[in-house]
């Protein structure tokens, strides 16, 4: 009997033929909604949000590698997963490119107000009710990076041409991306104060969960624009919308929200001043089949008996 593979992140985001050819070691499923009965006898999971923590991993008594689609892997606690012998895996190198277009879509969309200007045109330009929805330049701006990781770097890369002045605050300085980029490290302090774009970009870990908060939108122009691409929970989504809302920042382009998806309730969801996607930011059909073939290669080499290629760091040398 082969072993059971579970998918719990849609045929769109792990396509049928990607599940085909895992399907010649496995039973390759697709599960949604409550999969317990499914879970008990998995020895693979490729899954999207669900957490998998030590209640998820007793309800699995057969697994033995979680393979997150996604890059992020916060909802995984991979000290549970080692204790249980399961392997972690994620998806990382195939999603930073379209993280970064997003990014910048975000910032363009914002600074020239395209969203206004779509509307405009398609219900009043030929009524000439009011003027039209004028925007700013980015050039001559400067645009700070919170976060100067693999995605930071691509959105550096796209900000060259666009004569901007970049600079970034990390725990970790990359002297060799401000060399080959022209990227400046300062302070988080001045990194705050000084950038007329702030854009987000780092992982949520207890120590950056709420990292722009209250104190922080003080520090900014009245004139900033917050971009955010990483994870929701890295900024204090309340203080956020008091910010916007008491014109303390210009405005927020936003992909990501504490909690997903937003409600349609949302105050956020309200303000004229913010520009919102759903959590789309690697949501290309190229990008999405990438992530499939990675998960697809770690299970398959667990299924081998071979470590498999795509361990969080924090198992890096783990072997089960």
């Amino acid at each position: 009997m082969k072993p059971k593979v579970l998918v719990n992140c849609g045929k769109l985001n792990f396509p049928e033929d990607v599940a085909e050819k895992l399907g010649q070691l496995a039973d390759v499923t697709y599960v949604q909604g409550d999969y317990k009965r499914e879970l008990h006898e998995a020895r693979a999971i490729i899954g999207g949000g669900d957490l998998v923590n030590d209640s998820y991993l007793n309800g699995a008594p057969n697994l033995g590698i979680v393979a997150r689609f996604g890059v992020g892997y916060d909802t995984v606690d991979v000290e549970a997963c080692t204790r249980h012998r399961v392997y972690a895996c994620h998806t990382p190198y195939v999603l930073s490119e379209a993280v970064a277009d997003l990014t910048w879509a975000l910032i363009l969309g914002w600074m020239r107000r395209i969203p206004e200007a779509d509307s405009y045109t398609r219900k009043e330009w030929g009524k000439k009710q009011r003027g039209f929805p004028f925007g700013w330049d980015i050039r001559g701006k400067t645009l700070g990076f919170l976060g100067l990781g693999r995605i930071g770097v691509e959105a550096t890369k796209r900000g060259m041409g666009f004569g901007v002045k970049m600079i970034y605050y990390d725990v970790i300085r990359r002297q060799d991306v401000e060399t080959q980029y022209g990227v400046a490290y300062v302070s988080f302090e001045e990194l705050l104060r000084t950038s007329d774009i702030l854009s987000v970009h780092v992982p949520l870990l207890p120590t950056t969960k709420g990292i722009l908060g209250a104190k922080q939108f003080e520090v900014m122009k009245p004139t900033a624009l917050v971009v955010n691409t990483s994870r929701g929970p890295v900024i204090d989504q309340k203080a956020l919308t008091e910010a916007l809302k008491s014109k303390r920042i210009a405005g927020a382009a936003l992909d990501v929200f504490e909690v997903e998806p937003a409600p349609l309730t949302e105050e956020l969801l309200k303000l004229d001043n913010v520009l919102v996607t759903p959590h789309i930011a690697s949501a290309t059909w190229e990008t999405r089949r990438r992530m499939a073939e990675r998960c697809a290669e770690s299970v398959k080499a667990f299924l081998e008996g071979k470590r498999p290629p795509f361990t969080v760091p924090e198992q890096k040398n783990v072997t089960f």
